[in-house]
């Protein structure tokens, strides 16, 4: 049952962490350039939050995924 929390934490942790990094890219970069500065920081957060929680993202996905296959050889 902890294991099963831990996992769903670990989950809402990246989205969290993935939005939070959007945020403060685009606050930085407004705060640095205005509207352009605003875009360049959004997207600049974007590929960063990709390559750093990227990784993490397809590990949660393929438990995702391995827990549908359970599911089904189960039932």
């Amino acid at each position: 049952m902890l294991s099963k929390i831990v996992v769903n934490l670990y989950t809402v942790l990246l989205e969290i962490g993935l939005w939070l990094v959007l945020i403060v890219g685009l606050v930085g970069g407004w705060q640095s350039g205005g509207v352009i500065g605003a875009i360049v920081g959004l997207v600049g957060a974007a590929i960063f939050g990709a390559v750093f929680f990227g990784a993490f993202l397809v590990i949660n996905d393929i438990r995702a995924r391995v827990k549908v296959i359970e599911e089904r050889h189960k039932g």
